[in-house]
C-alpha cells in the first residue's frame, strides 16, 4: 500500500511537470507570433501609406505636365526645411521661403495635395529625388522625356539606373551599427525644426553623395523604403504629352505655311517635307534637315539663329538665297514716277539692291529673288531682315532716310523652295516738281535672317500658351512626323497644294493618310514613348526601336525585319508586357506590348475622335 501511494505520487509530480513545461511552451509560443504579427501589421500600415504617397507624387506629376507646367515630367521637391514647424508645413522647396531644393527631406504632402502622411509609428514620410527630375531653384529649366533615367545611387547600383524617386517610412529611431554602408549614429529626433538631420531618421545613406539602401543589417536599419522607377513614370507622362501636344503643338504645326504670306490658305494647307529618321540623339550630329519628296520621319526640326548654334541641328545656310531663276533683281513702280531703277548683287546673306528716282508720289521698291529648301524647314517672315533707306537733296549720292517695308510674300515651288518678294516704299516729291526735280538715290537690303525660326523651335519661350517645353525637353526627338503627299509642295496646283480632300464617294480618301479604319488625316504625329525592346540601346537609329506594330509595318528586307512605314496607322491601348491569347485572336487591337500615342495634326471632314491611349494591366 505505501508502494502504491508512492507510485501515485510520483505520477502526480511528473503530470504537474508536464503541465508546466505546457504552460511555458504556450506562453512562449505565443509572444513570438505576437512580436511577429506586429511587425507585419506595421509593415502592412507602411506600404499601405507609401504606396498612397508614390499615387499621390505621380498624379500631381500628371497634372502639372497635362497643364501649362514648362518643365513637363518633374517630380516635386522634397519639403523646404524653412517650412517645418511653420504654417506652410508639407509645402515643396523652391519657394519664397525657401528658395532650394534638397535631394532629400520629408514629403511635401501639402503641395501633392494629401493628408499628412505617417508611417506605423507616426514619423511623417520621407522622400528622396533624382538630380534632374526636379527645379533645384526658381530659374531652373529641366529636360525630360521617355528617355531620362534616374541618376540616384541605390543598394550599391550607380547611376544611371530607372531609380527617380525614393520614399521612406523612417520607423522608430535607432542606434545604427557600423555596418557595409551605414555610418554609426544613434538617433535623435527633437520637434522637427529647419535645422532636422536626415540621418536621424534614414539609415544607410550617405548624404553628400547621397546614395541610399532600401535594405540593410537588422541591427543598423529599419526603413521601409518604396522606389519609384521610370517605368512608374513614363507612361502617364507620356499620356499626358500625347493630350498637351493635340492642344498645343498640333494647331502651331497647321499654321506655319498656312498663311496669305505665302499665297496659303487655313482650310487646305502646306506641310514641309520631313527630316530622314537617323538617330535623333544630340550626340549623333542630326541636323534634322528635310528631304524634298519625304513625306515621313522626324519633324524638320533644323534652326538658323544664334540661341542654336551649339547643337547639331543649326543650319544658318540650309534656307538660302540662289541665283537660280535669274538671282535678285528689283523693280521701282509708282502712281507719279517720272524715272528709276536699279540693280542688285547678293553677298553672302545679303542682297544689296542700290538705284536712283525721280517721283512726284509714293514709290514701291520691290525685289524679287528665289530661296532654297524653304519647305524642308519650319521658317517665319521676319520684316526686320528688309531695310529701305532713301537719299535726299543734302546727301547726293547717299542713302539716310528711311522707308517703309510693306510685306514679305513666298509663293513655293515643287522643289522646295520659294520665290520672295520683298517690297518697301518711299515718299516722292524729294528732288522738287519736274523739270526741276532731281535724281535720288535709294538702298534696299535683305538679309538671310528674315527667314526666322519658327516659334517651335524655340525653347526660350515660356509660359502658358507657348511651346519652349517641346524643344527645351527635346520630345520632338521622339516623334515620327507623317504628311499626305498632296499636301506638300511635290503637288501644287496655282500655287496651292491639291490636298487630300473629300472624294466622291466620301472617304476613305485614297489621298490621305489613315488611322483605325478612317482615312481622312492630311497630317499626324506619333509620340512613340520609350523604347519596349531596347531601352539600353536607345537612342539609336533603328525606327522599330521606335514604332510598334502597323505604325512599324515591318518589311522583310534582306532577311532583316525593317520600319517601314505606310499610309495607314494604328491607336492601340498602352500595355508593356505581351498578352498570350489561346486561341490567338486575329485583328486583336489589345495585343502587346505597344505604347505608341497618335496626335492628329490636320485632317477633312468628317471631324475624327481625337486618340486616347488608356494604360491597361
Amino acid at each position: 500500500m505505501p508502494r502504491s501511494r508512492n507510485a501515485q505520487r510520483g505520477l502526480a509530480l511528473i503530470l504537474l511537470l508536464v503541465v508546466v513545461v505546457l504552460a511555458f511552451t504556450y506562453v512562449l509560443m505565443s509572444r513570438l507570433p505576437l512580436a511577429t504579427h506586429q511587425t507585419a501589421t506595421k509593415r502592412e500600415f507602411n506600404a499601405r501609406v507609401l504606396n498612397q504617397a508614390k499615387q499621390a507624387l505621380i498624379g500631381k506629376m500628371v497634372i502639372d505636365a497635362a497643364g501649362t507646367d514648362d518643365n513637363p515630367g518633374r517630380l516635386r521637391c522634397p519639403e523646404g526645411f524653412n517650412n517645418i514647424g511653420t504654417d506652410q508645413e508639407g509645402v515643396a522647396a523652391p519657394d519664397p521661403g525657401d528658395p532650394t531644393c534638397a535631394r532629400v527631406g520629408r514629403l511635401p504632402w501639402r503641395t501633392l495635395g494629401v493628408d499628412k502622411l505617417v508611417d506605423a509609428d507616426a514619423e511623417p514620410l520621407w522622400y528622396a529625388v533624382s538630380p534632374g527630375w526636379s527645379l533645384q531653384n526658381t530659374g531652373t529649366l529641366l529636360d525630360i522625356n521617355s528617355d531620362k533615367r534616374g541618376q540616384m545611387t541605390v543598394d550599391g547600383l550607380g547611376p544611371p539606373n530607372d531609380v527617380v524617386a525614393l520614399i521612406i517610412a523612417p520607423g522608430r529611431p535607432m542606434t545604427v551599427q557600423a555596418a557595409p554602408g551605414c555610418t554609426a549614429r544613434t538617433q535623435a529626433r527633437a520637434a522637427p525644426a529647419p535645422t532636422i538631420n536626415a540621418a536621424d531618421y534614414i539609415e544607410c545613406f550617405n548624404a553628400a553623395t547621397p546614395a541610399f539602401s532600401t535594405i540593410g543589417p537588422s541591427a543598423s536599419f529599419n526603413d521601409q523604403v518604396l522606389a519609384v522607377t521610370t517605368a512608374d513614370l513614363i507612361p502617364p507622362l507620356e499620356a499626358a504629352i500625347q493630350q498637351r501636344m493635340q492642344r498645343e503643338i498640333a494647331p502651331v504645326l497647321r499654321t506655319v505655311y498656312s498663311s496669305a504670306a505665302w499665297g496659303q490658305a487655313a482650310g487646305n494647307p502646306v506641310y514641309p517635307f520631313a527630316a530622314r529618321f537617323d538617330n535623333p540623339d544630340p550626340g549623333s550630329g542630326n541636323s534634322y534637315q528635310a528631304n524634298d519628296g519625304r513625306y515621313q520621319g522626324l519633324l524638320p526640326f533644323n534652326c538658323s539663329e544664334a540661341g542654336c548654334a551649339s547643337d547639331a541641328r543649326y543650319s544658318p545656310a540650309f534656307v538660302n538665297w540662289t541665283t537660280s531663276g535669274g538671282g535678285p533683281s528689283i523693280s521701282v513702280t509708282g502712281p507719279g514716277l517720272v524715272a528709276g531703277g536699279g540693280s542688285c548683287t547678293l553677298t553672302g546673306n545679303q542682297i544689296n539692291c542700290t538705284g536712283s528716282y525721280v517721283a512726284l508720289g509714293t514709290v514701291t521698291f520691290t525685289i524679287t529673288v528665289r530661296a532654297t529648301n524653304v519647305a524642308m524647314a519650319l521658317r517665319q517672315l521676319d520684316p526686320s531682315g528688309v531695310t529701305l533707306t532713301t537719299g535726299s537733296l543734302l546727301s547726293l549720292g547717299t542713302c539716310s532716310s528711311p522707308g517703309t517695308v510693306t510685306g514679305i510674300t513666298g509663293s513655293f515651288r515643287s522643289d522646295g523652295g520659294a520665290d520672295m518678294t520683298m517690297r518697301a516704299q518711299a515718299p516722292g516729291l524729294v528732288g522738287g516738281l519736274p523739270p526741276l526735280a532731281l535724281s535720288v538715290s535709294f538702298c534696299m537690303t535683305a538679309q538671310l535672317g528674315m527667314f526666322a525660326d519658327h516659334p517651335l523651335l524655340k525653347p526660350d519661350s515660356t509660359g502658358p500658351g507657348t511651346t519652349g517645353w517641346f524643344v527645351r525637353n527635346e520630345w520632338y526627338r521622339l516623334v515620327w512626323y507623317a504628311v499626305a503627299p498632296k499636301n506638300t509642295v511635290d503637288n501644287l496646283s496655282g500655287g496651292v497644294p491639291v490636298g487630300c480632300v473629300n472624294p466622291s464617294p466620301p472617304p476613305p480618301a485614297p489621298d490621305c493618310l489613315g488611322i483605325n479604319g478612317t482615312r481622312n488625316i492630311r497630317a499626324l504625329l506619333v509620340l512613340t514613348g520609350g523604347s519596349l525592346s531596347n531601352p539600353a540601346g536607345r537612342p539609336n537609329g533603328n525606327v522599330m526601336d521606335y514604332l510598334e506594330h502597323n505604325n512599324c509595318d515591318r518589311t522583310l528586307v534582306g532577311g532583316v525585319f525593317v520600319c517601314n512605314p505606310g499610309a495607314t496607322f494604328e491607336q492601340r491601348a498602352m500595355r508593356a508586357d505581351k498578352i498570350v491569347r489561346s486561341p490567338a485572336i486575329t485583328g486583336d487591337p489589345f495585343y502587346a506590348p505597344f505604347n505608341d500615342r497618335i496626335v492628329l495634326v490636320d485632317w477633312i471632314a468628317p471631324t475624327p475622335a481625337l486618340p486616347i491611349s488608356p494604360l491597361l494591366p
